[in-house]
């Protein structure tokens, strides 16, 4: 007899463990990509530029503005006057010679997220840049963090951009000229920091 009670007793005991065990939530694997707006402040864009063959420089451009919409629509604006490379008169020749700000002031992405998107994981966007006038496709392979109330985008591999494709080898051209160099590369190497806060 009490053999059975002690049995019922021990089995009473697991059942209140049971029932009083925390729940542990899984870690946390996605996001879900709805109005978020961009930190200019937190953000960065960078370009390295190859001239003369073997010569590597990098730029950086600050961003305008940027959100994620209710609709999951992204777009995000690059000022193209605040281009800089660290020499002011360079500064203002690609400012008015390859970019022509006055005209095209603004580099402009945009790309439609899926309702899901992994963290801490490397995943491929599509996107669209619109550059000087022109709007091309594009590809970019992504990594996503939740910090607190933030949400940090940066490129996992960089971007290559073609001038060509952007109607921006003739300015290259001109810079070529007037630096009295050999050649710059018409592709350039992008890397960038995208920081969202709800």
């Amino acid at each position: 007899m009490n053999v059975i009670k002690i049995g019922l007793l021990y089995f009473s005991c697991l059942l209140l463990v049971a029932c009083h065990q925390p729940k542990v939530d899984p870690a946390e694997t996605s996001m879900s990509p709805i109005n978020w707006q961009l930190l200019t402040s937190e953000s960065q864009l960078s370009f390295v530029t190859t001239k003369n063959k073997t010569i590597t420089e990098e730029h950086t451009i600050q961003f305008h503005g940027g959100y994620i919409d209710d609709n999951r629509q992204l777009i995000v604006e690059a000022d193209l006057s605040s281009v800089d490379t660290n020499i002011e008169i360079r500064d203002q020749r690609l400012k008015d010679l390859l970019f022509q700000v006055d005209e095209f002031p603004m580099a402009t992405i945009s790309s439609q997220l899926d309702r899901k998107l992994p963290l801490v994981e490397p995943f491929t966007i599509e996107f669209d840049l619109d550059l000087h006038g022109t709007k091309k496709p594009m590809t970019a392979i992504v990594m996503l963090q939740s910090v607190g109330n933030k949400l940090v985008v940066t490129n996992f591999e960089p971007v290559f951009v073609h001038a060509k494709d952007f109607d921006l080898d003739s300015g290259i051209n001109q810079l070529t000229k007037i630096a009295g160099l050999q050649s710059i590369d018409y592709s350039v190497l992008v890397d960038f920091k995208l920081t969202f806060e709800k």
